[in-house]
Parts: structure tokens; C-alpha cells; sequence
């Protein structure tokens, strides 16, 4: 379990901060903010989504991962909201968007696992 945090943080990460840079967010402030809302949503969700792994129902597996992925769209976009400086894009799309990317990467690299 603590692989599969550890692996999802680093790659979640990646993803996301490569996607904050591609839509002009370069402060050192703000990747640090970046950074700082997926370790307190990101560590979160892989944790709980192993355990309700764990129960071996699929149906539960999947409501519970789209309610915590709703979740964590919503809580990083208030911390975006709060402590980013950067303006461009709206943060609800930054957060959406990340999370939507980072999400269906790790969909794909899980099937293919």
C-alpha cells in the first residue's frame, strides 16, 4: 500500500504540475501551492481508495473514487482560490482539468498493469 501512495503521488504530481506549467503557472509560490494541495488530497485518496479496495466490490470501489475524486476537485480549487496568485485561467478549470488528467492517466496505466 504504501508503494502505491508513494507511486501515485509521485506520477499525480507529474501530471499535474506539468499541466499547471503548460497553462502559464511558473511562480515559485504557486507551483509550491500546487504542490501543497495534492499532498493533502492526493495521499488521501490513493489511501482510502486501497482500502475500499480491499472489500473486493467493484460497484463501491467505483461510487467511492468518483465521490472522492469530486471531492478533490472542489477542495484544491479552494486552496487554488485562496493562495494561488496566478489569474489566467480560472482555478476551477485548473483543478477540473488536472484532475481529469491525472485521473484518466492513472485509469489507463491501471488497466494496463
Amino acid at each position: 500500500m504504501v508503494l502505491s501512495l508513494v507511486i501515485s503521488f509521485i506520477l499525480t504530481l507529474i501530471i499535474e504540475l506539468s499541466i499547471s506549467f503548460l497553462v502559464g503557472i511558473r511562480t515559485k509560490k504557486d507551483i509550491i501551492v500546487v504542490i501543497c494541495a495534492n499532498i493533502c488530497t492526493n495521499l488521501v485518496v490513493v489511501y482510502l481508495s486501497n482500502i475500499v479496495q480491499m472489500f473486493n466490490n467493484w460497484d463501491l470501489y467505483i461510487i467511492i473514487l468518483l465521490i472522492l475524486e469530486v471531492l478533490v476537485v472542489f477542495i484544491e480549487y479552494i486552496i487554488y482560490k485562496k493562495y494561488l496568485d496566478y489569474n489566467i485561467v480560472s482555478k476551477f478549470i485548473i483543478s477540473l482539468l488536472c484532475n481529469s488528467v491525472s485521473f484518466g492517466i492513472g485509469l489507463i496505466i491501471s488497466y494496463i498493469l
